[in-house]
């Protein structure tokens, strides 16, 4: 009987060390390994991006003061340039392909009619102080996510927006697929009132980045978690069609899936920039 209730006793206390060992190594992989959060970039951004306070300032008559944020589009959008077509073509064509006459195709041009008025050929809307801005997904290879669709039991956010549940009704899972949703706002009383109309482009697809594109944690090998993207994720440009001019505007955008819970001090598929157009 001693010796039953020693092994019992030697058992509890290996299992209990094991525990606080355990708990240890997480603590410290949590402190040492670099957090990764699903994260939704703005584009274009400054040298000097800062999440907190990202400034897009704008005059619309001034060349000068948006041809930065052209050039850097042009920059960004190049590496999504192909002679490949794609439905819907994934971004628009830049500057570059659209200078080069043996570069052009008519791949780049129907994706520059669908992103219309967000392309290179219409200074994505800087030079008539509507601009455009363009949203990407990363930090996505560990994240498996959970949609929103009609088709789901479980009941959809009272606070969802109304162009999402549209989309959702027109455009059922079933036979489109699942998309990760994108809203964008104001982010405070006073910025919803100036922020004016907002329009998601494409225009004539869903406002979300599908599913069937996104390179997450169940659509790519383990492998290849750790690893970059061999092609770049999805786009989605957010057309700013007369915002207030002469004030800052906070905005806010975010993504929808069941599975993030939205906090308005998290970085977690949340995204924030200011907007002046002078």
């Amino acid at each position: 009987m001693g010796l039953e209730k020693r092994t019992i006793k030697i058992i509890l206390i290996v299992a209990a060390v094991v525990l606080v060992i355990g708990a240890i190594i997480g603590l410290l992989l949590g402190l040492l390994l670099p957090q990764r959060y699903v994260e939704l970039e703005v584009w274009p951004r400054s040298e000097e991006y800062n999440w907190e306070q990202p400034l897009i300032q704008v005059r619309g008559n001034d060349p000068g003061s948006w041809h930065i944020w052209y050039r850097r589009l042009n920059d960004f959008l190049r590496v999504y340039e192909t002679s490949i077509p794609e439905d819907p073509p994934r971004a628009p064509c830049s500057v570059h392909n659209r200078r080069d006459q043996h570069l052009r195709s008519d791949a780049c041009d129907m994706a520059m009619r669908l992103w219309h008025p967000c392309t290179a050929d219409d200074f994505y809307g800087y030079a008539m102080g509507k601009p455009c801005i363009f949203l990407r997904l990363s930090h996505i290879h560990y994240w498996v996510p959970e949609p929103y669709n009609m088709t789901m039991p479980m009941s959809i956010p009272p606070d969802m927006p109304q162009h999402i549940r549209e989309a959702m009704r027109h455009r059922p899972a079933n036979q489109y697929g699942d998309f990760v949703w994108v809203s964008c706002g104001g982010e405070f009383s006073a910025d919803k009132e100036n922020i004016g109309p907002i329009q998601y482009i494409p225009a004539e697809y869903p406002p979300g980045f599908p599913l069937s594109r996104l390179h997450t944690a169940d659509r790519i090998p383990y492998s290849a978690r750790n690893m970059p993207d061999q092609v770049p994720g999805p786009l989605i440009a957010v057309h700013f069609e007369n915002p207030r001019r002469g004030v800052v505007i906070n905005v806010e955008c975010r993504i929808w899936t069941r599975d993030i819970l939205y906090d308005p001090k998290s970085r977690y598929g949340r995204a924030r920039f200011e907007l002046f157009v002078e």
